[in-house]
């Protein structure tokens, strides 16, 4: 869960909070319904709710939902797939594919596909580990 609005005020109208709740699924999923968001949603609202002791549901004024559907319709993410790699073991760790592309010469990648792996802070540090790559190749 985040709470984007706690640090970011223009992203909440006065006196509201602005929450993501992220469900992480498997990729290539079939039956991504609104009936089976609004389950989910529910049950994770039920769960928070339980965990700080306070009633959300009834003040909600605004819901939306990105599911895989979504991310095939607006990304073409393959099968519906937000986070890049699968966490099995021939996709983790070292075994990740390279920063450095091993058929097109001088191509680097960065990114969520990459060392180190999905997620924004990842990302970042994708990139920055990408950076000294192609200062090394090109520096020596």
């Amino acid at each position: 869960m985040s709470a984007t609005s706690v640090t970011d005020r223009t992203v909440a109208p006065d006196g509201c909070e602005n929450l993501f709740f992220l469900i992480p699924v498997a990729a290539g999923l079939t039956g991504d319904t609104e009936a089976l968001r609004d389950k989910y949603f529910n049950f994770i609202i039920k769960r928070f709710e339980q965990h700080i002791g306070e009633e959300v549901n009834d003040y909600i004024i605004y819901k939306k939902t990105f599911g895989p559907q979504d991310f095939i319709n607006e990304y073409n993410a393959f099968k519906g797939n937000a986070y890049g790699l699968a966490n099995t073991l021939l996709q983790t760790a070292v075994l990740k594919p390279s920063c450095r592309s091993k058929k097109v010469r001088n191509l680097f990648y960065a990114g969520q596909f990459t060392v180190p792996g999905p997620g924004v802070p990842p990302s970042l540090i994708s990139g920055e580990v990408v950076a000294k790559e192609v200062f090394k190749h090109f520096n020596s």
